[in-house]
């Protein structure tokens, strides 16, 4: 029941980015939300029900906002993988180390698929922006702990939540 919250808890994140949040596709003050939804999914799930919500994140944006397509898929994938090695160890449970760890691995991911897929696609994605990038980066660290807190309380949810048919 937990992963069907968590799977409508994504498609609305990324309504809000898409649309609310991101007025043009190049506004440098768009929040980031999918990577910190995506560090949530790795950090607190099994594998596989994190790895099927991260798939539908990756394409739904990849949809609605990619310029090229599979380069959100990437990134969220490397995102969970990178995240993932580091959720059991000792430095990502406390809070404090797991706020520059989500935001340096977003701007170091970023800046790798960027590269790739500028290799890949060559004058098809928007010039790299470091004060951009800055910008995004910041906005992450500080959106972290308030969606974190936000998650917790939809898995808390989720988890005392009872089908119908079973009560």
């Amino acid at each position: 029941m937990t992963i069907i919250f968590f799977i409508i808890v994504g498609i609305l994140l990324v309504i809000l980015q898409t649309t609310l949040l991101m007025p043009t596709p190049v506004w440098p003050f768009a929040p980031d939300l999918y990577f910190i939804f995506v560090a949530y999914l790795a950090s607190r799930f099994a594998a596989f029900p994190a790895l099927i919500t991260v798939y539908i994140l990756g394409l739904m944006l990849d949809v609605l906002a990619g310029t090229v397509l599979g380069m959100y898929s990437s990134l969220c994938f490397a995102g969970y993988a990178l995240i993932r090695l580091f959720a059991d160890k000792n430095v990502y449970r406390d809070f404090l180390f797991s706020i520059p760890l989500i935001s340096l691995s977003f701007f170091l991911l970023s800046a790798l698929m960027y590269l790739i897929f500028d290799f890949l696609y060559v004058d098809q994605l928007v010039s790299w922006s470091w004060l951009e990038m800055l910008v995004r980066t910041v906005l992450v660290a500080a959106l972290t702990y308030p969606l974190f807190r936000l998650l917790d309380m939809v898995y808390a949810y989720g988890e005392n939540t009872v089908f119908p048919w079973k009560r």
